[in-house]
């Protein structure tokens, strides 16, 4: 399975000591530095308290990450509730690092809890804006959000070469879900086929939203590139490990160890 993996910066930054976070550009280059060709997903900001990169700070960004095999973006944390010009930021941000791709949480078109009804010409708008930048917006699944995503295709289209609208599977996510039958993980894939545009990929023990390194929860890998290899995705999978304690690079460098040995 000819699967793109990435590794998402933010395990550098969340529940870190402020003084040990590198700058964005100095986390990349760790990334690239393991020789392994992964891409990188960015965070804006590196925490709560982070206004996002400087002036400075960007340009040197943009410099480390044209080492890398891609580039793309998760929004912050600030904008995980409704945040129309917040999004917009991000989009614009993903679009002078040269990443395709933006992943948005449900809670970022308002899709937070059923019955509310989000602003579906101001949604379509944002959409168009990503598009006119070369941005696709990718919906990831938290835990229980089926209804969500598919609200979301509902309402905006369920063909992202016409909505800019594709769909992020995090796999740690969907395996913790109880709203797709006996088997959750297989279910969210199967059922998201033809918006798939992304994955985030870490391992969990069932119950909690650990985001450990792939291999060290209870998730068969082995069967879950079967499915991948059943519904012919070959894109981009982001590894999001953040377990406290190591550096993520130990974690990084594991999950490509056992990605090797399947045959990924």
């Amino acid at each position: 399975m000819p699967l793109e993996l990435g590794a998402s910066l933010w395990g550098f930054y969340f529940g870190r000591d402020v003084s040990t976070w590198p700058s964005l550009g100095d986390a990349v280059r760790s990334v690239v530095g393991l020789d392994l060709g992964l891409g990188v997903e960015v965070w804006a900001s590196k925490g709560p308290a982070d206004a996002g990169p400087i002036p400075g700070e960007e340009s040197d960004l943009i410099r480390a990450v044209s080492a890398a095999a891609f580039v793309t973006t998760h929004t912050r944390g600030d904008y995980w509730t409704w945040n129309p010009a917040g999004l917009r930021a991000e989009i614009d941000f993903a679009s002078r690092i040269g990443a395709p791709v933006l992943v948005v949480h449900p809670g970022s078109f308002g899709l937070d809890r059923r019955g509310r009804r989000p602003d579906v010409p101001e949604i379509e708008r944002i959409l168009d804006h990503g598009r006119r930048r070369s941005v696709m917006i990718a919906l990831e699944n938290t835990p229980n959000s089926m209804w969500a995503l598919d609200r979301a295709l509902d309402d905006f289209g369920d063909d992202p070469a016409t909505s800019n609208l594709g769909i992020c599977i995090d796999v740690g996510h969907a395996f913790l879900s109880s709203d797709a039958g006996r088997h959750p993980l297989r279910d969210y894939l199967r059922r998201y086929r033809g918006q798939l545009a992304h994955l985030h990929l870490h391992d969990t023990d069932g119950v909690n939203d650990s985001h450990d390194a792939p291999g060290r929860g209870r998730i068969d890998w082995s069967d879950l590139f079967s499915i991948l290899e059943d519904i012919h995705y070959a894109g981009r999978g982001v590894l999001e490990v953040q377990r406290g304690g190591e550096s993520p690079l130990d974690g990084f460098r594991d999950a490509v160890r056992l990605f090797a040995a399947s045959g990924s």
